[in-house]
């Protein structure tokens, strides 16, 4: 047999050198001269200038002739010395005026009166060549291997990658090989380690704008260099179901987007013209930060932008961009491009941008935001409060190019703007709020353009006309609304609806997003902390009896709302929710942050915020802990006779409220409807839920925990005395990555709701249209209300005369057709006026059809609290994976009417849902308090000393007391014995607090 023989094969290597080739020969197709790191190359780098000093020279006296003469007559020999000198002056940051971003954007001037150019940007249309010449004479050169050293430890160092713009350095690139076992984390630990910020082409705004680290897969930026703590973020497209990363490329390296797209020469100019952002200290005017688009923010602008210049006016995108995303950017650089979008014709898209927000704090810092990014006046109007809705109509009819407004202003000023020919951008921050219902419709109508002649005289059918224009989508309207959290109606009304939806069982396309940035991603990313990875439910355990001899019948839904307040207001569950509180945050959340993390107690009503803040106050203050808590609510509350207010118990108006508790002495802020949406306090690490929260409220309310924090070591915790883990799972679930719906929503049933109005036989065809004439007819306001008023009676005589279930039918579904007309015509234009005017009418009727609906029973003279016990549930992580949004809709039902039944049946179903299993313990603690609070030498010692103190000698007395009532009673004796360890767990949680306030209950 013939020997075979087998030779050792190495495996094969590849370099980081390979993979500079590969990117570099890439960058050369994007349109960068690729220069090896040879003697010509670096002899024309200026080490000492951080300039590629003939690149500059060139370019200027090449694109700028006449400038370059005026100092060369003037300096002769030394021109090129002192234009560079003047040139390294003006790179130099001068409070918010100077570095390497304005410079480009704006140029240098110099003695004599000359002005040049360091770059050319592209030209907003093609109506100029000289333009167009000038900006295809940058130069554009990528240097590999620059040696950089100008310090005596970094003679020899060089970066793998520089990019010159005309000279000027405006990025570097460490690239890694993962084939060689290195990766982007090397490439970031490079930067950290051996690339000092001293040296001039490393120091922020003055030289390269952006510092890229990547491999194959990933990509990292810092535009910041600071050593150690230099702090890079991710600069990647993520990847699908993985959040984080990059999608795979089976054309080649994940990461080729960034040096094909996002570096490629045309794209890079405009980043630096419209883009990078330079943050300055509002007092001090010093230099504080760099903005350089996160790859979500640029792709979301470039591609809404090129959309609506395809496109024209007339769209809606709904852009979902979680938390972290950096929406005020993206909103302010969309802006901006909308602002000079010009078609392929050459003319303007759009002649005014419009930013809307539905609160005011966001509307000042979005337009602080905004304005930053381009320095020139009166292109920012901002309708401020004080300018109210003429301000903003005023700004509407002068052709304001950026506007931003609150869209309360709206309804104000529809008859009075002038929009005639014109097309808005509607910019719409969190659109989940701001667009619903009436404020939607009078905006649309404000900016609708009627189309008609102004010389003919307008009549009723003109006013209709107007309103049936503003349904659906409006020719001179594109809206583009951004949110985090979109409900199923924000979906519908701005999704986009194209070959890449689902379709339901009806065959109807399914709306999606135009644009996404996941939570899942942003948390994978690190922008945003996971709220959910730690936390802990409490369950409340009660006992109710009646205590009259009556029984009487009550509706069920407000009859448990009132035995419910009878717990829930208890001074017993009040208190030792506060305990639970307090103790949480001083032994697990205080020592968070260095001493200086913050928490928001979340309840359901003020008045129960008021009842949770003082005794969480009595308790610190008993207890002698080192921790100051506030209260948020609006309005005024009377307590025992006195008016309250926020600012009455804070001490400072409510105005200051969120800036007083971001001093280190606040640590715990309890809030009714307050701070739960747009409040960003980075300190924040603990959440303490007293409310019942779901869908979108949950995922916002938790969400003020996701901020990261300048201070290492955050945690975020939440206890949850409301809510399971399953309901938040399912809330985040619909919000985790794309936002998607179970079904659209059928625009036929607006028809079928009128179908059913029509059978209840409450109102005529002509009284209909009466109605809608008067209203459509009548200039005068206070004449239409008269004129309505008469014709609405009969019907609603009619409806007076039917039975309650048949009234309280009519007018559910009379509510549900209003609220459904609103809904669809905001995607579809029905163009149907006999709907039309049955949506006036229906409007007018529906407030005169009142209800005899009942208070809710007052039962507290009738049950007490008898036994009770909150319970902690344990501690999760809740895992999330994406889940579908139901739509209910316009399609959803009616709520039946509701029947009555007897107080005792009442009270026996409440006591099955909250734990009568509990009664035995609660039995015991209750007589082993009373025989412990019989002692007058431990009741002494209550008094003089914190809960804490008492401790050391609580367990003795507490087996004391124990095996007394044990030997009394054998009932009690046989319970204990069936699972004693059960019982002392309880005993040792709960009785000390219980015995503790009965001591000092009459010290207080």
């Amino acid at each position: 047999m013939e020997q075979v023989t087998y030779m050792a094969v190495g495996l094969p290597k590849t370099t980081e050198k390979n993979f500079e080739n590969n990117v570099e020969s890439m960058m050369h197709d994007a349109g960068w001269d690729v220069f090896e790191s040879n003697a010509e190359a670096q002899a024309d780098y200026d080490r000492k200038r951080a300039l590629k000093t003939k690149s500059v020279l060139g370019f200027v006296k090449e694109t700028q002739p006449e400038e370059w003469a005026k100092i060369e007559k003037m300096y002769g020999a030394k021109a090129e010395e002192r234009f560079l000198k003047r040139l390294c002056d003006e790179l130099e940051p001068h409070d918010e005026r100077g570095g390497v971003v304005n410079v480009l954007r704006h140029g240098i001037r110099m003695a004599p009166g000359a002005q040049f150019r360091l770059c050319f940007f592209k030209p907003a249309t093609g109506k100029n060549p000289d333009a167009i010449a000038r900006y295809e004479a940058n130069r554009f050169e990528l240097v590999r291997q620059l040696r950089y050293g100008t310090l005596p430890d970094d003679k020899d160092n060089s970066v793998d990658t520089v990019l010159f713009l005309n000279g000027i350095p405006v990025a570097t690139m460490e690239l890694k090989n993962n084939l060689s076992g290195q990766r982007t984390d090397h490439a970031v630990k490079q930067y950290k380690t051996d690339r000092s910020p001293k040296e001039l082409l490393f120091k922020p705004n003055r030289r390269a704008i952006v510092h890229f680290a990547l491999d194959s897969e990933t990509v990292e930026m810092c535009t910041w260099l600071a050593n150690g703590k230099s702090y890079f973020l991710p600069f990647n497209r993520g990847n699908g179901m993985s959040g984080a990363g990059n999608p795979p490329n089976p054309n080649g390296y994940r990461t080729e987007y960034l040096y094909r797209e996002i570096l490629e020469t045309d794209s890079l100019l405009d980043i630096i013209q419209r883009f990078v952002r330079v943050e300055y200290d509002a007092d001090t005017h010093a230099m504080k930060k760099i903005i350089f688009p996160r790859y979500h923010q640029l792709d979301a602008v470039r591609k809404l932008v090129a959309d609506a210049k395809a496109s024209g006016a007339g769209k809606s995108y709904l852009i979902q961009h979680s938390a972290g995303s950096g929406k005020s950017n993206s909103i302010a650089w969309l802006a901006h491009h909308l602002q000079s979008l010009h078609d392929a014709g050459d003319n303007p898209v759009f002649d005014t941008v419009v930013i809307l927000t539905d609160r005011r704090n966001l509307d000042a810092q979005l337009s602080e935001t905004i304005d930053s990014v381009e320095h020139k006046r009166g292109v920012v109007v901002r309708i401020r409060e004080e300018d109210g809705s003429a301000g903003l109509k005023e700004a509407l009819n002068s052709g304001a190019q950026i506007i931003t407004s609150t869209i309360q202003k709206f309804p104000y000023i529809c008859s009075e703007t002038k929009v005639s020919g014109r097309r808005f951008a509607v910019i719409i921050d969190e659109a989940h709020s701001s667009q619903s219902g009436k404020a939607n419709a009078k905006m649309k109508m404000a900016l609708i353009d009627r189309d008609l002649d102004p010389d003919e005289p307008w009549d009723d059918e003109d006013e209709l006309a107007k309103e049936m224009k503003a349904q659906g989508k409006i020719p001179n309207l594109s809206f583009f609304a951004f949110t985090a959290t979109p409900k199923a109606a924000t979906l519908e009304v701005f999704g986009t609806r194209d070959d890449e939806c689902k379709r339901d069982e009806n065959g109807m396309l399914i709306p999606r997003p135009f644009h996404l940035y996941s939570m899942k991603q942003a948390i994978d990313e690190g922008f945003i902390l996971d709220v959910l990875e730690n936390y802990t439910c409490f369950e409340s355990y009660f006992k109710l009896v009646k205590t009259i001899a009556d029984d009487p019948k009550y509706k069920e839904m407000k009859a448990n709302r009132a035995l419910m307040g009878i717990a829930e207001w208890s001074p017993a569950m009040v208190d030792r929710k506060a305990q639970i509180i307090v103790e949480h945050f001083m032994n697990d959340v205080e020592g968070v942050l260095g001493g200086k993390s913050k928490a928001m107690v979340v309840t359901w009503s003020r008045p129960m915020a008021y009842r949770l803040y003082r005794a969480m106050a009595d308790y610190i203050a008993r207890e002698r802990y080192a921790c100051e808590i506030m209260v948020a609510f609006s309005g005024k509350l009377e307590v025992d006779g006195e008016e309250l207010t926020e600012a009455s118990i804070n001490g400072v108006p409510e105005s200051r409220t969120a800036e007083l508790f971001d001093s280190d002495e606040k640590r715990i802020i309890v809030c009714a409807n307050k701070f739960q949406t747009g409040f960003d306090q980075p300190k924040l690490c603990a959440m303490y839920v007293d409310k019942m929260l779901t869908g979108v409220a949950a995922v916002q309310t938790l969400s003020r925990l996701n901020r990261t924090c300048s201070i290492p070591g955050k945690r975020t915790f939440v206890l949850d005395f409301a809510n399971t883990w399953d309901t938040i799972r399912a809330s985040f679930a619909n919000y985790y990555e794309a936002t998607e719906l179970d079904a659209a929503t059928d625009p036929d049933v607006i028809y079928n709701l009128a179908s059913r109005l029509d059978d209840y036989h409450v109102y005529e065809t002509s009284e209909v249209e009466a109605v809608a004439d008067a209203y459509f007819g009548e200039p005068d306001p206070d004449k239409v209300l008269m004129k309505v008023e008469a014709r609405l009676q009969p019907a609603v005589d009619r409806w007076k005369a039917k039975d309650d279930t048949k009234k309280r039918e009519f007018k559910a579904l009379l509510r549900k057709f209003l609220r459904s007309y609103s809904f669809i015509t905001q995607m579809v234009r029905l163009g149907d006026e006999d709907l039309h005017r049955l949506f006036v009418y229906g409007g007018f009727l529906v407030k005169k059809l009142f209800l005899e609906t009942g208070d809710t029973p007052d039962l507290r003279d009738k049950v007490e609290l008898e036994y009770l016990r909150i319970e902690d549930k344990g501690t999760q992580a809740i895992k999330l994976q994406s889940e579908q949004l139901h739509n209910g809709g316009a399609n959803a039902g009616i709520a039946k009417e509701e029947e009555e039944e007897r107080l005792s049946v009442l009270i026996d179903h409440l006591n099955e849902v909250f734990g009568t299993e509990w009664e035995d313990a609660d039995k015991i603690i209750k007589a082993c308090a009373d025989k412990i609070c019989e002692d007058e030498d431990f009741v002494a010692k209550a008094r003089t000393n914190t809960m804490g103190d008492l401790r050391a000698i609580f367990g003795g007395v507490m087996m004391d007391a124990l095996a007394a009532i044990l030997s009394d009673s054998q009932d009690m004796f046989e319970k204990f014995s069936e699972n004693p360890d059960a019982f002392m767990r309880v005993m040792d949680d709960e009785l000390l607090p219980i015995v503790y306030r009965r001591c000092n209950a009459d010290v207080q």
